[in-house]
């Protein structure tokens, strides 16, 4: 009798936690979104913009930004994907090593933007580096955590004005400086829509040569990330979950009671 009576309960336990559970709100997902040769076109045919769509995931739509420096407006160009996605300003040369994202004659940059999604980004690996030479593959990251909605254009400003406080655009870091490979991204708790990656290093409100001053040749591969879960915040539960916690709940007590009587 002891031993119907645990397993009763144990059932019982289960469908209230089953019924539970969807209020805690769903995990966040990890992804990792393909720039060279997966869902992206793998060719060397420059574009406005290319988009990745893993499996079951968010998409990310990239187009290509440059500025002849930090205080000139940068200007949409091109992005082209061969190891990785590299930007191409109107009228640069489309010969190696210039069709990358580099810092030579303008300092350039890809944009993501993830639409409705938040995404905390917590990695990019670049898939090729000029030469293979670590020193060339400085880049820096901003992620915009601006109230005000952004529309992904980043045509009239300029890279000192998204480096301003107030401008909505949060600095993420420096990195690289090791070659080809992944890099983690210090993103912390920072959720957001869009995201950019520029070849350089930071510093203040200017974009530089990086660490060694080298021309930052380099195409990104993939980033990866998660995106945020939907919040719980006086959220309604669903009829179908209220029931399995009240079927769980009043399993307890009748085996409670039952208890009792034996």
């Amino acid at each position: 009798m002891l031993r119907i009576f645990k397993m009763k309960k144990q059932t019982a336990i289960a469908l209230l936690v089953s019924g539970l559970s969807v209020f805690s709100g769903s995990a966040s997902a990890a992804w990792n979104w393909d720039l060279s040769c997966g869902t992206f076109a793998c060719s060397q045919t420059t574009s406005a913009s290319q988009t990745s769509t893993p499996t079951g995931g968010p998409a990310v739509t990239v187009t290509g930004w440059s500025g002849v420096n930090s205080g000139s407006s940068l200007a949409q160009g091109y992005i082209e994907s061969w190891n990785g996605v590299g930007v191409q300003y109107s009228g640069e040369s489309s010969a190696s090593p210039n069709h990358a994202m580099d810092n030579n004659g303008q300092f350039e940059s890809i944009l993501l933007n993830f639409g409705g999604s938040s995404i905390n980004l917590s990695s990019a690996s670049l898939g090729w580096v000029y030469n293979n030479d670590a020193r060339r593959s400085d880049f820096f990251v901003l992620a915009y955590t601006g109230a005000a909605p952004f529309n992904g254009s980043l045509a009239g400003k300029s890279y000192a004005d998204l480096l301003t406080v107030g401008s909505g655009w949060t600095l993420i870091g420096n990195s690289g400086g090791s070659g080809a490979g992944a890099y983690g991204l210090a993103s912390g708790s920072i959720y957001s829509s869009f995201w950019l990656i520029g070849a350089g290093a930071v510093s203040g409100t200017s974009v530089g040569y990086g660490s060694n001053n080298y021309y930052d040749y380099m195409k990104v591969a993939s980033v990866g990330g998660s995106v945020k879960p939907p919040s719980t915040d006086n959220k309604v539960p669903e009829p179908g979950s209220l029931a399995l916690a009240g079927l769980g709940l009043l399993g307890l007590i009748g085996a409670s009671r039952r208890k009792v009587r034996d």
